[in-house]
């Protein structure tokens, strides 16, 4: 692997919008033209505007689209892409060259020296998520904390009641911890037991042991996870927070993005969008996060978290 150390050199560059994108889907249109040898794929990697911004360039050897996937989870495209990169380090950077003959891999290091001073400014999604060193949620003790209906906030299908706070007690009292760090750790703590739901230990609509637990669903209990929080994306431009690791989930473990599983976790990510980022409310002195994932169709779940 080639080593990039970035620094904050000034570099004209023609930065292109980048998107979030799969590749599996995407299909190159190189509609009339004949298939040909396989791209060399390659690039170049220029500083940005900080410290802490590079600049991704394709310089692929043949007509190719380019696809980027980063070691932290991220996934760009575009023959110039932003990449940021907020913690010190070195990353790991590869490129995928769809061209005429197929496609070409190549995978670079790309290391940024210092960590972005402003990163946990709480006017910020990870600042607001994870404070500067580490941030304690709960579900809200309130009515409407859960919700599910037609679109990211509705609760037209079905919205948790005031007296859910006492019966699902053993949920209300569940610890989301998210810590800012390179690693983003995320340790999901449910103090030794669960609501069962309907669907989890032993089927029942009361509180119990995590030892009720068993095959796939013991990964719904406590854990240490990890967490990506994706600037600028979501419903509402307000971020996306994804939380990773077999089991890892915020409020009701059967919901997933594009359904409901209630077997065991359908993944080992699950991704929500930012809703809602609310602080000091009403002068109380805590803060209220709103996520949702949407659950196919029109039909989302909405969560919603208040600081400790």
């Amino acid at each position: 692997m080639k080593r990039i150390i970035h620094n904050n050199l000034l570099v004209p560059v023609l930065l292109a919008t980048t998107m979030l994108v799969s590749l599996g889907g995407c299909t190159p249109d190189f509609k009339g033209e004949e298939l040909g040898a396989l791209p060399n794929a390659d690039f170049e990697v220029l500083p940005g505007s900080d410290a802490n911004t590079v600049i991704l360039v394709n310089k692929s050897d043949q007509k190719s689209i380019p696809y980027w996937s980063v070691s932290t989870g991220a996934s760009l495209s575009g023959d110039s892409a932003q990449l940021r990169l907020i913690f010190a380090g070195t990353y790991q950077v590869t490129m995928t060259a769809a061209g005429r003959g197929g496609l070409s891999t190549v995978t670079k290091d790309v290391t940024i020296t210092a960590s972005d001073p402003s990163a946990c400014d709480p006017a910020k999604a990870l600042g607001f998520i994870a404070g500067c060193t580490s941030k304690t949620w709960k579900l809200n003790p309130e009515a409407g904390t859960y919700k599910v209906g037609e679109g990211p906030d509705a609760g037209n299908w079905w919205a948790s009641g005031a007296g859910d706070v006492t019966a699902r007690s053993c949920e209300f009292n569940d610890e989301y911890i998210f810590s800012f760090n390179a690693e983003g750790t995320f340790v999901y703590d449910n103090k030794g037991d669960f609501y069962a739901d309907g669907y989890m230990g032993s089927g029942s609509n009361g509180c119990e042991p995590n030892s009720n637990l068993t095959g796939a669903q013991t990964a719904w209990a406590s854990g240490n996870f990890n967490f990506t929080v994706i600037e600028g994306t979501g419903v509402r431009n307000l971020g996306q927070l994804r939380v990773s690791g077999l089991g890892a989930h915020i409020g009701l473990q059967k919901v997933h993005n594009g359904g409901e599983t209630t077997s065991g976790p359908a993944g080992t990510s699950i991704t929500y969008d930012i809703l809602e980022m609310s602080r000091n409310v009403g002068g109380a002195g805590y803060d209220i996060l709103k996520v949702g994932t949407n659950i196919g169709g029109a039909g989302w779940w909405t969560f919603t978290l208040r600081s400790y």
